[in-house]
């Protein structure tokens, strides 16, 4: 038997206590395309049935879609098909590209999640014999993320920057670990021995339990997450696991704060006192037990 198989039935019910388990995926979603499309997203269109097309003209010929959506700001990243795999190769060269998105996008009205949700609805319905097409499961992934990414892209620090900037820029950071420890190597190992203070910012607080939540609340999203980029209920589960154990449980506790009203070096990520801090060592050793044992099962 494989530890894989023997560890996950333990993993999820450790989940089920985190209250994951009965938020696991219980609907049918669509898969995201497994590599972005190469040929000119332009060019895609044409390729879609006449009912795909005209459900995705009735959703760009919404009044609140131009209320919403930045169409100015996003046309020369949706235009240039080269522009989201350089991205992902290079994110710290082709990342400021992106600031002009942010501002266009956190500068007018965040989409009505009715308006999001019928316009799912729409292309799900027009779209489905072209349900394959790369460029419709990108849609629909956009769309099914659109809350949770547009509220942390807005997000900024107090000092007027946005939290994803200082996000990266504090990981990359991050000094190298000693050189006799080794876990996974790359910067799992750097965010393993981090200093708590350059993990736990008010900014990351915002930006983790945005996430959580929204999972919590929509499973079908957490499947397509799944089907995407194999980021399933057990990975959520490590994730978690090192949070808790890196800034402590009151630092996921569902509560979002404004990060740019709080300042880093004062804030309390943390709260224990002298009669629970002999209990917090043994559970913390625990979860690193954990964490750890997870790790080599799931990789």
């Amino acid at each position: 038997m494989k530890l894989t198989s023997l560890f996950t039935p333990i993993l999820l019910v450790a989940a089920a206590g985190l209250g994951l388990a009965s938020n696991l995926p219980t609907l049918s979603v669509p898969p995201l395309p497994p590599q972005i499309p190469s040929a000119n997203p332009i060019e895609l269109i044409g390729e879609l049935s006449p009912q795909c097309q005209a459900a995705l003209f009735s959703v760009v010929a919404n009044p609140e879609f131009f209320e919403c959506v930045p169409v100015a700001a996003l046309l020369p990243v949706l235009t240039d098909p080269e522009f989201l795999p350089s991205f992902i190769k290079d994110p710290i060269t082709n990342g400021p590209k992106l600031l002009p998105i942010f501002d266009a996008t956190c500068s007018i009205p965040k989409c009505s999640d009715e308006g999001v949700k019928n316009a799912i609805q729409t292309v799900t319905e027009g779209c489905a014999a072209d349900i394959k097409n790369p460029l419709i499961q990108l849609a629909l992934g956009a769309m099914t993320f659109y809350s949770p990414v547009r509220d942390i892209i807005c997000f900024k620090d107090n000092k007027d920057e946005y939290c994803l900037v200082e996000t990266f820029t504090n990981i990359l950071s991050l000094p190298a670990p000693p050189k006799d420890f080794k876990l996974l190597g790359g910067i799992i190992d750097k965010l393993v021995v981090a200093e708590p203070r350059s993990i736990c910012t008010p900014c990351n607080k915002a930006i983790l339990n945005t996430v959580v939540d929204y999972l919590k609340e929509n499973p079908a999203a957490l499947a397509l997450l799944n089907a995407a980029f194999n980021v399933g209920p057990n990975e959520f589960f490590i994730a978690k696991l090192y949070v808790f154990l890196k800034c402590g449980f009151e630092f996921m506790d569902g509560k979002i704060p404004d990060p740019s009203k709080i300042d880093p070096g004062k804030f309390v990520y943390q709260v224990a006192d002298d009669k629970s801090l002999a209990t917090q060592n043994e559970i913390n050793l625990m979860m690193l037990g954990s964490l750890l044992a997870s790790a080599v099962i799931l990789n």
